[in-house]
C-alpha cells in the first residue's frame, strides 16, 4: 500500500503517528482515573454504613459564654432587630432626599382631532416633545432638617431596641443553660437514689428470707424502689426537655448532641445597691431608647412649628416640542417663595399634637427609670435571699448525708427499721434537689441583676 504524499498529507500522517504513540498512555490514565473513582465510591459507601444514627461528629462542648454568643448570632429575634435597624436607617435616607434636586426626563407624542370654531371644521393637531426638568427646594426654614433629625433619632431608638433584644436573648440562653445543669444534677441524684433503693431492696429481701425481718419491710422496700424509678424517669424527661429548650433559646435547629461545661455561678457582684441602680439608669438600653424617642419628639415639634414659615422652591425645564417637524427649542426657569397663610388650623393642631407626644414620652421616661430601679432592687434582694438559702441548704445536705450514713449502718446490723432507712434516703434526695435548686436560683438571680444593670 502506497501512502499519499504532499504537505497536507504529511501533516495528517504526523498527527496520526503522535496519537498512536500517546494512545497507550491515554488508556493508562483513563484506567487509573476509573479505579480512583471506584475506590472513592466504595470508601464513601463504607463510611455511610459506619455513620451512627445520630450526628457523625463529636458532641459540641459549650460554656455559658458560648451559649450566649451563639444565641446572639443565630436567634431569629436578633435577625429581626438587625432588619429593623436597617429599615430605620433607610427611612433616614428617605428624609435626606429632600435636600437634593429631583431630575426627570419625559418624551411623548399626541394626536388630537377636534372642532375648530374659527375654521368651522375639524382639525387634527399632532404634538411631539422631549423635555428635561429639575425641581429643588432651596430653603424650607427647617422642615427638612427637623425631619432628618427625627428620623435619625428613630434610628437610634431601633439601635437601642436591638441592644435590648440582645440582652434578653442572652439572658434567656443563660437561664436555659443553668436549667440544663439543674436537670442533669437532678437526674444524677435520682440515679443515686435508685441505686440506694435497689441495695435496700436486696437487703430487705435477704432479711425476709432468713426470717430476720417481716414481709412488710420487703414489700415497703419494693414499693420505694419502683417509686424511685418513676422519679428517675421523670428526671430524665425533664433533662431532655431542658436540652430542647436550650437549643430553641439559642436559635439552633440541631439534635441535642452537646455537652455543657460549667457550674452554677456564685461569684459576688462588686458594688452596693445604690451603685447598681445608678449603673442601671445609665446603661439600660430601654432608657436610652426613650431618650432617643424624646429627641425625635422634639424634632417633630420643631417641624410642626416650621409650618408657619415660608419655603423657597426652584424649578427649571428644557426641551423640544412642536406640532410639526422640525421641533422647536423651549425652556423655563422659576424661583418661587410661598408663604402659607391659612390651612384650616392644620399647623396649629400639628403643633399641639407634637407637644402632647413630647409630654407623653417624658412621662414614659420617668416610668421607665422607676421600673429599672424596681428591677435592680428586686434582683439584688433575690440574690441576697438565694445566697442565704444556699448556705442553709448546704448545711441541710450535710446533715442529711450524715443521717443516711447512720441509718444505713443501723439497718445493716439490725438496729434500725425500714421506715427509718427509707426516711433517710428520701431526706437525702430532697436535700440534694433543694441544694441544686438553690444554686440554680442564685445563678439566675445574679444573671437577672446583671441584666437589670444593663450588662
Amino acid at each position: 500500500m502506497t501512502l499519499p504524499t504532499g504537505a497536507k498529507y504529511d501533516g495528517l500522517l504526523e498527527d496520526s503517528l503522535i496519537r498512536y504513540a500517546l494512545f497507550p498512555y491515554t488508556r493508562m490514565l483513563l484506567a487509573a482515573l476509573f479505579l480512583t473513582l471506584l475506590s472513592a465510591f466504595a470508601y464513601a459507601d463504607d463510611n455511610m454504613a459506619a455513620l451512627p444514627a445520630t450526628e457523625g461528629h463529636a458532641p459540641y462542648v459549650w460554656t455559658i459564654a458560648d451559649v450566649a454568643d451563639i444565641a446572639i448570632k443565630n436567634h431569629p429575634l436578633m435577625k429581626q432587630a438587625e432588619a429593623d435597624v436597617a429599615a430605620a436607617i433607610a427611612r433616614k435616607g428617605q428624609a435626606q432626599s429632600a435636600w437634593y434636586p429631583a431630575l426627570n426626563l419625559s418624551t411623548g407624542y399626541s394626536r388630537t382631532r377636534a372642532w375648530s370654531v374659527l375654521g368651522h371644521r375639524n382639525l387634527t393637531t399632532v404634538n411631539e416633545f422631549v423635555r428635561g426638568g429639575a425641581e429643588w427646594m432651596l430653603y424650607d426654614f427647617g422642615r427638612t432638617g427637623a425631619s432628618v433629625a427625627a428620623a435619625d433619632a428613630l434610628a437610634g431608638v431601633s439601635r437601642e431596641n436591638a441592644v435590648t433584644t440582645e440582652h434578653d436573648v442572652a439572658f434567656a440562653a443563660k437561664v436555659a443553660f443553668y436549667n440544663v445543669l439543674r436537670a442533669g444534677n437532678a437526674q444524677e441524684f435520682q440515679q443515686r437514689n435508685v441505686g440506694q433503693r435497689e441495695t435496700l431492696f436486696k437487703q430487705a429481701q435477704a432479711f425476709y428470707k432468713t426470717g430476720v425481718r417481716a414481709k412488710i419491710d420487703f414489700v415497703r422496700a419494693e414499693a420505694n424502689l419502683y417509686d424511685s424509678r418513676a422519679s428517675l424517669g421523670q428526671a430524665m424527661n425533664d433533662l431532655r426537655v431542658a436540652r430542647i429548650i436550650l437549643l430553641q433559646r439559642i436559635g439552633l435547629d440541631l439534635s441535642s448532641e452537646f455537652v455543657l461545661r460549667g457550674e452554677f455561678e456564685e461569684t459576688a457582684i462588686p458594688g452596693e445597691l445604690p451603685n447598681w441602680i445608678e449603673e442601671g439608669l445609665l446603661n439600660r438600653p430601654e432608657v436610652r431608647a426613650l431618650l432617643e424617642k424624646e429627641r425625635s419628639a422634639k424634632e417633630v415639634l420643631r417641624q410642626a412649628h416650621a409650618g408657619h414659615y415660608p419655603f423657597l422652591n426652584s424649578r427649571a425645564g428644557y426641551g423640544y416640542a412642536s406640532d410639526d417637524f422640525p421641533v422647536q427649542q423651549g425652556y423655563d426657569v422659576s424661583v418661587t417663595l410661598t408663604q402659607p397663610l391659612f390651612s384650616g388650623f392644620l399647623v396649629r393642631e400639628r403643633v399641639r399634637e407634637a407637644q402632647a407626644l413630647l409630654s407623653s414620652v417624658r412621662h414614659e421616661i420617668v416610668e421607665a427609670k422607676r421600673r429599672v430601679r424596681l428591677e435592680v432592687e428586686q434582683s439584688a434582694y433575690s440574690v441576697q435571699e438565694a445566697r442565704e438559702r444556699l448556705t442553709a441548704r448546704r448545711k441541710q445536705q450535710e446533715a442529711a448525708a450524715e443521717n443516711l450514713r447512720l441509718a444505713t449502718a443501723r439497718y445493716e446490723v439490725g438496729a434500725g427499721d425500714i421506715i427509718e432507712m427509707t426516711d433517710a434516703q428520701t431526706q437525702m434526695v430532697s436535700a440534694d434537689i433543694e441544694l441544686n435548686n438553690s444554686a440554680f436560683d442564685l445563678a439566675v438571680s445574679q444573671s437577672s441583676l446583671l441584666r437589670a444593670m444593663g450588662r
